[in-house]
């Protein structure tokens, strides 16, 4: 039988178990896709900050997935700058997410997404964007699922 998963808006009381997740979303990051992660960023001063000022502000969006009173995994996002060379309008970026890998291919993902997307079309957002590692095909088919499509790609070169 399957545990009954929650979602609902994260609080400052969910700040611990997010930065515990934050930091295994970076480390994973770090191992297979990205060295550049700074895995010290989660638990620093700006990181406590970013994850804090998301939840509180209304500029932010955090949700938690609760397994049996577990926090399992969450998605934060929020408004974002205009880059100035585009058109006048109003951004959001869904920032960071990660759902345990025993909940995934559920369509909690999803539903995370979902949430978010809702959360913008209600504060008059334009445009949403989601940045995915390349090789993380994962990550990227469920955002192309949840409507995301191709906009960027960005090619980087390491020099040393």
């Amino acid at each position: 039988m399957k545990n009954k998963t929650t979602i609902r808006k994260a609080t400052v009381k969910d700040l611990d178990d997010i930065l515990k997740l934050n930091l295994l979303l970076f480390r994973n990051e770090h191992k297979k896709f990205d060295k550049s992660v700074d895995l010290k960023w989660t638990y620093g001063k700006e990181g406590k900050k970013y994850f804090k000022d998301r939840v509180v502000k209304r500029n932010g969006f955090v949700e938690v997935v609760a397994c049996d009173g577990k926090v399992v995994g969450y998605i934060v996002g929020g408004i974002s700058e205009r880059v100035s060379y585009r058109k006048s309008a109003k951004y959001a970026e869904l920032e960071n997410m990660l759902l345990d890998s025993k909940f995934r291919g559920q369509g909690i993902g999803r539903k995370l997404t979902k949430n978010f997307t809702d959360w913008c079309k209600k504060n008059k957002v334009d445009y949403v964007s989601v940045t995915a590692s390349a090789k993380n095909k994962q990550a990227v088919d469920m955002y192309k699922k949840s409507g995301f499509k191709d906009y960027n790609i960005t090619l980087e070169m390491k020099l040393k």
